[in-house]
């Protein structure tokens, strides 16, 4: 039996081209011939589906591929918290007593129950219940966002790729986006002082496609979301990256096991 090697990595242009011969069975040098013959085809999925079904093969789910990405975040320590825990959602790393984000915010006073949805600072409690948006201009809303971030926007997160003229719009390469909604509702800078004294790490991780979140209508057909990611590899393997985020499920954590390299980030060094 011919074992097909399921991996999906397009961070770079070498990694897509790789990735589309190995999950389709179609040389580069075919691929190639159709650069010119765009125009032939409405959308670029037809041209994918069209060079695929004459040369190779169609993989029959996404949820076989082993997703390559990288989680961005920030350390002071090199990362130790990763190392040893894996890459947690933001409730496992606020319940983690040894990540470096539980340890900032107890430095600074804070204190989050998170069973009881109230963030505690100088003796005054503040409820971050997460239920129907508050209007915007009030504290309400302002601890609702930070229930919004622990409660429903929790899961982790990264990159399949990015665009290197353009950082993402968290500013993840700088602090943790829950800091900015902390900061806005006690008044703190706590956001500037964590980007001073912690530097950008690039966390190089699998994921099984089991435990994703599709990025596009979920009621699709799997042909057609396999063919949704073959594009997004078509297009990195003969232009260049972009923005492409991957978000893993609610309550999946990436193990130890699964990281496979830490490293300083090399992305938006002037951002």
């Amino acid at each position: 039996m011919i074992m097909v090697n399921m991996t999906y990595d397009i961070r770079t242009t070498e990694y897509a081209q790789q990735t589309l011969m190995n999950l389709t069975g179609v040389p580069i040098s075919k691929w190639e011939k159709y650069l010119g013959r765009q125009h032939e085809y409405k959308y670029t999925d037809y041209l994918v589906e069209d060079v695929i079904s004459s040369y190779g093969h169609l993989p029959r789910s996404y949820k076989d591929f082993e997703f390559i990405y990288f989680h961005v975040t920030t350390s002071a320590n090199g990362c130790t918290s990763f190392q040893k825990h894996g890459v947690l959602d933001l409730k496992q790393s606020y319940l983690c007593q040894d990540s470096e984000l539980r340890q900032f915010l107890e430095k600074h006073g804070i204190d989050i129950n998170l069973d009881e949805r109230i963030l505690i600072y100088r003796g005054k409690r503040f409820d971050i219940t997460f239920g129907a948006c508050p209007r915007q201009d009030t504290e309400a809303y302002k601890c609702w966002s930070i229930g919004r971030k622990f409660y429903y926007d929790y899961t982790t997160c990264g990159f399949l790729s990015v665009w290197e003229r353009s950082p993402y719009g968290g500013q993840v390469h700088h602090r943790p986006e829950i800091l900015m909604d902390i900061d806005n509702l006690l008044g703190l800078n706590l956001s500037q002082e964590w980007a001073s004294i912690n530097d950008p790490y690039e966390i190089v991780a699998k994921v099984s496609g089991e435990k994703i979140i599709y990025d596009s209508d979920d009621n699709q057909s799997d042909k057609d979301k396999v063919l949704n990611y073959l594009t997004k590899a078509y297009f990195t393997a003969f232009g260049e990256p972009t923005e492409e985020v991957l978000l893993i499920k609610n309550h999946v954590q990436i193990p130890p096991i699964d990281i496979l390299e830490i490293k300083p980030l090399p992305h938006w060094k002037d951002y």
